[in-house]
């Protein structure tokens, strides 16, 4: 079964201050194993899940390789794999105040290669994906103002 990780931070921990958008603006590092037999490529999306938020997009990939297993700490910033593309580039937590949870899901997906409108609101880019989607993982972290 597809599992997605970080060093950056533990599931349901704090996200590291550096990764937020006033801060450094780096994206965590991130990592999976266990791809299901058929996969051809991944999907990468990270949202704000806080009600207050309305499940607000922070960041968007596709097209990351079958071969790849991690995205390394920063890898929104010049680092991204040969082929992937930020359809909605990296933007760092930023809670208008308290307390936010931010769930990462990684899409293991049946197709080397996705059409997916620019700036795609969460909806779009999971009708995107979803008949090519063959098991999913996620990764929930929690980032404090």
């Amino acid at each position: 079964m597809l599992s997605l990780h970080s060093e950056s931070f533990a599931d349901g921990a704090e996200i590291p201050r550096r990764s937020g958008k006033k801060d450094q603006n780096v994206s965590p590092e991130l990592s999976w194993d266990d791809p299901p037999d058929g996969t051809e490529s991944y999907a990468l999306a990270m949202v704000d899940r806080d009600a207050e938020a309305d499940n607000y997009v922070h960041w968007l990939v596709v097209d990351i390789s079958p071969f790849t297993t991690e995205l390394p700490e920063d890898a929104a910033n010049g680092a991204m794999p040969a082929g992937a593309s930020e359809v909605n580039p990296y933007a760092g937590p930023f809670p208008p105040s308290g307390a936010h949870d931010y769930e990462f899901m990684l899409y293991a997906l049946s197709t080397p290669h996705v059409e997916v409108p620019s700036k795609p609101t969460l909806d779009q880019f999971v009708e995107a994906i979803e008949p090519y989607t063959l098991e999913a993982a996620s990764l929930f972290g929690i980032f404090t103002r």
